[in-house]
């Protein structure tokens, strides 16, 4: 059974936990977006960054593949 602090620092398959860092007028208005979405902070980042991938890759193509350590 997971101890408590397991389920803050356990890593979930696929996906990569990351710390950013935001001036407050920023942040401020972004839990207010993420509120009126009715999301959280981090899923507000998550699909603001898919959407940017998205349009990026319509408009050049598709972005490369980073090179992991060891390839």
């Amino acid at each position: 059974m997971p101890t408590e602090t397991d389920k803050y620092t356990a890593k979930q398959p696929g996906r990569v936990a990351i710390q950013t860092r935001f001036d407050e007028a920023t942040y401020a208005k972004g839990k207010v977006l993420s509120a009126i979405y009715g999301e959280s902070f981090n899923a507000l980042l998550v699909r603001s960054l898919k959407n940017e991938i998205r349009r990026y890759e319509e408009r050049y193509g598709g972005l490369p593949r980073q090179i992991e350590p060891g390839e």
